[in-house]
């Protein structure tokens, strides 16, 4: 269950000195707290969204309104805040940076397999299966049954099916039956370079 939401967490504990409280009059530390709220996917924090800024009087234990301080203080606050804003943890990047890993590890994981299905249709051997996308916008396969010189022979796949991730669900023993065709390696290799053949299981 994925679950959307906010939290926050504490970023800067603090004292300002000699600052006057309009609840009891006197002039006495303050206590502040900043904390910053991040939006979390699961509990995996995204991204941070704001600061919000805790007042206490040390004196009467009241919360103090930032509207309420004199503008030394102020201007005190701001600063800190502003310097929390720029040394956030990592962490609360976590999500954000567990996706673009993703993503990294995903395209470079295509990347791997182009590859090593160029390699292997560079190099045809007996017993491999190409899954291919035909003319028509079906998917299939076809066995290679014979491989010479220059040339490859294949039985095609009886079968055909509306999307790639259903040809594994055809390539079965029986279902290569008459349906004979033949190609130059070069031929082959055009198939691929046209996206014609997306993979090649070899066992």
């Amino acid at each position: 269950m994925v679950l959307i939401g906010t939290n926050e967490t504490c970023l800067l504990k603090g004292t300002i000195p000699n600052t006057e409280c309009l609840t009891c009059k006197i002039h006495s530390t303050i206590d502040y707290s900043i904390f910053t709220k991040y939006t979390s996917l699961t509990f995996i924090p995204l991204f941070p969204v704001g600061n919000t800024v805790y007042i206490k009087c040390n004196n009467c234990s009241k919360e103090i309104n930032f509207e309420d301080l004199d503008e030394n203080t102020k201007i005190k606050l701001i600063d800190e805040n502003k310097k929390t804003n720029q040394r956030r943890p990592i962490w609360l990047f976590s999500g954000i940076i567990i996706l673009v890993c993703f993503i990294i590890f995903y395209f470079f994981s295509l990347y791997q397999t182009d590859n090593e299905t160029k390699a292997l249709v560079k190099a045809p051997a007996f017993g491999d299966i190409y899954n291919i996308k035909s003319s028509n916008g079906y998917y299939s396969s076809m066995r290679i049954d014979k491989v010479t010189k220059d040339s490859v022979y294949a039985t095609q796949n009886d079968y055909r099916v509306y999307l790639q991730s259903e040809v594994e669900e055809i390539n079965k023993t029986e279902n290569y039956t008459n349906r004979k065709n033949n190609y130059s390696k070069k031929d082959l290799l055009k198939l691929y370079d046209n996206d014609d053949i997306f993979s090649v299981i070899r066992k």
